[in-house]
């Protein structure tokens, strides 16, 4: 589907391009994928299957004394780049701290719809919740906030999978009303209908946990990032206590404060 030229912003779009506000970005993110080199190496991850299809995958990293809990960390992205080994370079800190960290692939837009990627994140957080029971943090950034907000709001249910406890979920500069996103250049590849982003938006669904959702943003972020996280935090009263503004961070550091945050839903 071809975007409608009358829809594009400008202004919008300057605001989700966060790899167009920090500076150094790129080099970030190679840091990000030499790190977790590393870190494979040096602590080398069990690969788990949650579905069949190619990068329905998750790394699990074992922590080497007894295991607290278990996190799931949903990488960012906008749900068209990256995939799980980019992200181990989060594990060890919280390995160190007692907590098995799954780090999890899906597939991309736009060979496949967010509503399929939302699926394959419930279908992973399910398949998880089975092989490990005990407590567990479903934790994601940018677009893998949006999808651990999906999952805090899923009627298992009907989604075919026996019903999953969650101790907690968290959000880091995540996306929660995807209906701006429509007048970015994200749009060609997220094709997202009006009544898509509306359905696949957490801040107009219900949370179907009561565990708590940690909404935390870095406080350098745009306005617009800001205002994402203050969407959910005002729709979901009963599972938050507001905004967390991570001071000193931007997008591309924030996800350093993960281990704060889950610590504070296991303590």
């Amino acid at each position: 589907m071809t975007q409608p030229q009358n829809l594009f912003d400008t202004a919008t779009n300057d605001e989700y391009m966060p790899s167009r506000r920090v500076p150094d970005a790129d080099a970030i993110v190679a840091a990000w994928v030499r790190k977790s080199a590393t870190v494979r190496e040096i602590f080398p991850p069990v690969e788990l299957a949650y579905g069949t299809g190619e990068h329905e995958r998750l790394d699990v990293f074992e922590p080497e004394e007894k295991t607290r809990a278990t996190l799931m960390f949903i990488h960012g992205g906008y749900w068209q780049a990256f995939y799980k080994d980019t992200f181990s370079y989060l594990a060890p800190p919280l390995l160190e701290a007692g907590i098995r960290v799954a780090v999890m692939s899906y597939d991309l837009t736009p060979a496949v719809t967010l509503a399929q990627i939302v699926a394959q994140a419930r279908q992973a957080t399910a398949f998880l919740a089975s092989q490990f029971p005990g407590p567990l943090v479903v934790a994601g950034h940018s677009a893998g906030g949006h999808l651990a907000a999906m999952i805090h709001a899923t009627d298992w249910a009907a989604e075919g999978f026996p019903d999953v406890k969650l101790t907690g979920g968290i959000g880091i500069s995540g996306l929660y009303d995807l209906g701006p996103l429509r007048r970015t250049e994200l749009q060609p590849d997220l094709r997202l209908s009006e009544e898509e982003a509306h359905a696949l938006s957490p801040a107009f669904l219900h949370p179907t946990s009561a565990a708590p959702f940690l909404v935390a943003v870095g406080a350098d972020e745009s306005d617009s990032f800001v205002w994402q996280s203050r969407q959910l935090a005002d729709a979901w009263p009963g599972v938050n206590s507001g905004v967390r503004l991570l001071l000193g961070r931007h997008h591309f550091d924030a996800p350093e404060d993960l281990l704060a945050l889950a610590l504070e839903l296991l303590k």
